[in-house]
């Protein structure tokens, strides 16, 4: 199984919602003022940068061209990893921004895959 967490907005061709973190950044770079919410915002965020690699692969070939059109979705089974996810979510909701969660068991055409997650090619029956 894998999970994903999305926030409202689209930021593909293929109209995928955006992952928590492109939130969690948008209001980590917003702040007035160090608020605790903030700062353990910060630390998650942080806590990512040293553990989640970058995945080297997003692209999708399509008519010729590069589209960004990969989606990342954790792996339920690396634990440590989804609920650091679960935490940072839930600091974004606290900031009023809403979070939802998907599950599935096929999250599309695998295009990278490291222990933590998978980016997939979402199939057009998944879009939303």
């Amino acid at each position: 199984m894998f999970v994903r967490f999305t926030t409202p907005g689209t930021v593909t061709r293929a109209s995928v919602a955006p992952g928590p973190f492109r939130a969690a950044y948008a209001i980590w770079n917003e702040r007035t003022e160090d608020t605790p919410v903030l700062i353990a915002l910060r630390r998650e965020l942080d806590w990512f940068g040293d553990w989640l690699p970058v995945p080297d692969r997003f692209h999708v070939c399509a008519k010729g061209r590069r589209w960004s059109d990969g989606v990342c979705w954790f792996r339920d089974d690396a634990r440590e990893m989804v609920a650091h996810a679960h935490a940072l979510c839930a600091l974004i909701e606290d900031c009023g921004v809403p979070v939802q969660r998907t599950w599935t068991r096929d999250p599309g055409q695998l295009l990278y895959r490291d222990r933590w997650q998978v980016v997939a090619k979402p199939e057009r029956r998944q879009l939303h």
